[in-house]
């Protein structure tokens, strides 16, 4: 079975750096929860940021078949 790349992801967390593909997280407030609360932070458009494939899955998200633990599944690491 050939992987696919996926795509980059379309907003980020200016708090917590969580990652969506969502359209509609993007400028509102972030869905995640750290320490048992929800992140105060808000998605951000990813648009203007710098990406690097995964090179551990070859931004496919998966090592085999499994998901690949370097990204979460994402595919993709934010360059910094």
């Amino acid at each position: 079975m050939v992987q696919v790349k996926k795509s980059k992801p379309l907003a980020v967390c200016n708090v917590c750096g969580a990652f969506s593909n969502e359209y509609q997280d993007v400028n509102h407030r972030c869905t995640k929860a750290l320490y048992g609360r929800r992140c105060s932070g808000a998605f951000r458009s990813s648009l203007g940021l710098s990406w690097d494939q995964c090179i551990a899955c070859a931004a496919t998200g998966k090592v085999g078949s499994e998901t690949c633990v370097e990204c979460s599944g994402w595919g993709w690491h934010l360059m910094g």
